[in-house]
């Protein structure tokens, strides 16, 4: 399967925020060939149709925030372009990624842009030939991550009904897609030690990529792609996959757990995440109703993973 312009099939990792989705894409940078640049957003933002416009749509793109931190100039895009009247969507936006790719000295593109994950119908269609990488985490252990940044949700309801909904979203679009488009991975998995390699080389084999050690050492290979503000809001990105962090067994008050429970156990049992409480009490229930409705019930704490 090639990309608009005859090249290999490019690949999107998708999946919750705070899943591990970084440290992959950090992964897949420190192979010889590969080039993920920082989170694009703009695919899906800017999509109208499917044939458009070059120059519009490439003032369009230099003006996205997210275009910003690919400090790249839009005349590299430009001349990836075989018209500079009229293209396809997916010529135009593919040519963006192979523009990133040759200014690194790499040939082939992918993107990390975890919610994407709600977009994969639309990204399928547009990419007829794209892949998909669904990056999948303990949703518990995704609502304590979220007590380190200020940014997502604040309580273990909230953090537990958008974690159900995006892997969910993502389950379903992604194992619809037809055979060898759509791969899931375990985050719990790709750092466990003595299967990061094996993990490593499904990804690969999954890709079409030959399997490159450098990978394995994404922490220094990779460490130029490490942008400031994912550094400081994933500080164990630069001690690889062994890094210790919280875990919900030792870290999550019980309460909370339930709490989590009543609202992502469908989640977590589609996943095959075991649960602490099968059936939620009723008092779990409600509390995580009424903290889904705005009150502060069952805040996140704030120390560091």
């Amino acid at each position: 399967m090639t990309d608009a312009a005859g090249g290999a099939a490019p690949f999107f990792i998708v999946g919750s925020a705070r899943s591990g989705t970084t440290m992959l894409r950090l992964m897949l940078n420190a192979h010889v060939d590969v080039s993920v640049p920082p989170e694009s957003r703009f695919v899906v933002e800017l999509y109208e149709q499917d044939e458009v416009d070059v120059k519009a749509t490439l003032a369009r793109l230099g003006a996205h925030h997210r275009w910003a931190a690919w400090e790249l100039p839009l005349e590299l895009v430009q001349a990836e372009l075989k018209s500079s009247r009229i293209a396809t969507y997916e010529e135009v936006m593919s040519a963006a990624y192979r523009a990133y790719a040759k200014a690194q000295g790499k040939t082939r593109w992918g993107d990390k842009t975890p919610r994407y994950v709600e977009d994969i119908p639309l990204l399928a269609r547009v990419f007829p030939s794209a892949r998909f990488v669904h990056l999948v985490r303990d949703g518990r252990n995704v609502a304590l991550s979220y007590a380190d940044v200020p940014f997502g949700p604040k309580t273990v309801a909230r953090a537990a009904a958008l974690w159900a909904k995006r892997v969910q979203a993502g389950v379903s679009t992604g194992r619809a897609l037809s055979s060898g488009r759509y791969l899931e991975m375990r985050y719990e998995s790709l750092t466990e030690p003595g299967r990061t390699k094996s993990e490593v080389e499904r990804l690969c084999s999954f890709l079409s990529l030959r399997f490159d050690a450098r990978m394995l050492d994404f922490a220094e290979e990779s460490k130029s792609a490490i942008l400031d503000r994912a550094q400081h809001y994933n500080p164990h990105l630069g001690k690889g996959t062994q890094a210790q962090v919280r875990q919900w067994e030792t870290s999550m008050p019980a309460a909370q757990i339930e709490m989590f429970e009543a609202v992502g156990g469908r989640a977590l049992d589609t996943l095959e995440y075991a649960r602490r409480y099968p059936a939620p009490s009723l008092r779990a229930r409600a509390g995580a109703a009424l903290a889904r409705a705005g009150l502060p019930i069952g805040r996140l704490g704030t120390t560091r993973e």
